[in-house]
Formats: C-alpha cells, structure tokens, sequence
C-alpha cells in the first residue's frame, strides 16, 4: 500500500484546532497562575481571574483529549514521506522536532492537571513548557517556511489541504 502524500482532513483540522487553543492557552496563562496562588494561599479570587482560570483548565484538558487522538490518528494513519530532496540531517530534525512537540503538548495538560490537583511542584515542569514549546514552535514554522517558500517543495500545503 502507497503512502498517502499528505494528512488526512482529520489531522488536518485537528492540527490547527490544537493550534488555536495553544493561543487561548498562552492568553489565559497569567490568570490561571494568579488563581492557583490565590488558591494556594487560601485568598479569593477575582472573578476575571477566576474565568480565566478556569478556561486555561478546560482548553487544557481538550488539548490533551486531542493531542491524545491525535497521537493515535498518527499511529493508525501515519504521516506523509519527508519532502523529497530533503536531506538525512533535515528529515532527522523535523522528526525530532515533531516529537518534541508531540511530547510537549502531552506534557503539558498532564502536569497541570497533577500541579492543580495537589503536587504543586510539579507546576515548576508545567511553567518550563511555555519556553520549551515557543522554541519548537518556532522551530516548526521555521522549517515549515523553509521548505515551502525556499526549496518550494510544498510542505505547507500538506497541512493545508488533505491527500487525496
């Protein structure tokens, strides 16, 4: 069987819906960290405050519902070949980085769940993934750019519409 070129329209869109909630996630971030140390603390909390708490939590656990599908929709349906001309050394980190991510973006959810529900020193590895995933995230777009606009081998668009 011949390796489909492209993802599915279901990876596709969860792709970019994960994408959009990793944004409320950063916008909402303070708040939530501003309500676990009021709650910590035994101290009210502000009701924006607390609204946006309560977002990052929710957005946090449907990312880690879809990242979890996600990861099994890769499992079952795989992932398109590496662009063709693309080097060894180029195919070995765009794999690495898109574990990284992966594996990040599984991190996260999880340890603030267990930092929410009483481990709260496990919020210290919940605040390292905010660098950790703007340096992968930077380096995604970088090498997804790259490979569309320099070597014009049409990597984007496999993220944006699905094989055929």
């Amino acid at each position: 069987m011949a390796r489909r070129q492209g993802y599915a329209s279901a990876q596709i869109a969860m792709h970019w819906l994960i994408v959009l909630l990793v944004i409320v996630q950063l916008v909402v971030a303070e708040s939530m960290t501003t309500m676990f140390d009021a709650m910590e603390e035994g101290e009210p909390v502000a009701s924006q405050v607390a609204t946006g708490g309560w977002v990052h939590y929710w957005v946090g656990i449907a990312i880690l519902a879809l990242m979890a599908t996600r990861l099994a929709m890769r499992l079952v349906l795989g992932a398109p070949p590496h662009a063709p001309g693309s080097s060894p050394l180029q195919n070995a980190a765009a794999t690495a980085v898109h574990a990284a991510l992966y594996l990040v973006l599984l991190a996260a959810p999880i340890s603030g769940l267990v930092a929410f529900y009483g481990f709260a020193e496990v919020g210290d590895i919940h605040a390292l993934v905010r660098p950790a995933l703007f340096v992968l995230v930077l380096l995604h777009v970088a090498g997804a750019l790259f490979n569309q606009f320099v070597r014009k081998d049409g990597t984007l668009m496999r993220m944006m519409r699905p094989a055929a």
